[in-house]
């Protein structure tokens, strides 16, 4: 029977998917607004064809975002944006797709329109995005996100939050997708000058790597000795037929 097989490799597949989240999240340790991202599995029990007891293997079910906010450290750099509270700030994507981020460090491109570090237009109000007037020696943002250049307004940097935020999808470059759009901030304050940095925890993301790695390494030698134990069968088998 193959059925150890088969639930060893199930294992080896989610532990990968879990050595591969690890490494990602250690990889965006340094990421402003960056939220480590955890594998979810749950047990699927298989019908076994030759045997009375049903087959558990493990299921690679998805994953959950921790929640948990980053550190806000002082930049000084008046474009670069913290979130205190829950909300997200809205981005419009190039195909107009309207996305999520906690990563405020925005920067002015070529239109004089206020981006992500990704080149992605922070939107205003409306959808709009924001244009910082062209030799603007002043730029202020105040805590609901009011933009002011030399002391006129030019936009509001939208602010949402959302009911439940582990419906939020992450679709990289530091950016979220939601299936429902959320709601106009009440919770949620920016602080000029800042960032919010990544809620990853270094030392314990390498431990998990390691407990990962020892885990995936006892698995293949499980399926390894059940090969050897079922070859070795065999083997025998012929041996007393011929």
């Amino acid at each position: 029977m193959e059925s150890s097989l088969y639930v060893g490799l199930s294992r080896q597949m989610v532990l990968n998917r879990a050595m591969t989240m690890v490494a990602n999240n250690v990889a965006n340790a340094n990421t402003a607004g960056f939220r480590a991202q955890n594998p979810m599995f749950e047990e699927f029990v298989s019908k076994e064809r030759y045997d009375k007891n049903d087959l558990s293997m493990v299921f690679d079910k998805g994953q959950y975002d921790s929640t948990q906010a980053g550190t806000i450290q002082l930049t000084g750099n008046p474009y670069d944006m913290a979130l205190q509270g829950p909300g997200f700030i809205s981005v419009s994507t190039p195909s107009g797709e309207v996305q999520y981020t906690r990563a405020g460090n925005f920067t002015v491109n070529n239109n004089n329109e206020l981006v992500t570090s990704s080149g992605f237009k922070v939107s205003g109000a409306g959808g709009n995005a924001i244009g910082i007037p062209a030799g603007s020696k002043e730029v202020k943002i105040t805590n609901q996100g009011d933009v002011v250049a030399d002391g006129n307004a030019v936009g509001q940097i939208a602010v949402v939050e959302f009911d439940n935020l582990q419906d939020l999808k992450p679709q990289g470059n530091n950016l979220y997708s939601a299936t429902t759009p959320g709601r106009p901030a009440t919770e949620t304050k920016m602080i000029q000058g800042s960032l919010e940095g990544s809620n990853v925890n270094a030392i314990q993301e390498t431990t998990r790597m390691i407990e990962i790695l020892r885990s995936y390494q006892s698995t293949m030698r499980m399926v390894q000795n059940e090969q050897d134990r079922q070859v070795g069968a065999i083997q025998k088998l012929a041996k007393i037929n011929g």
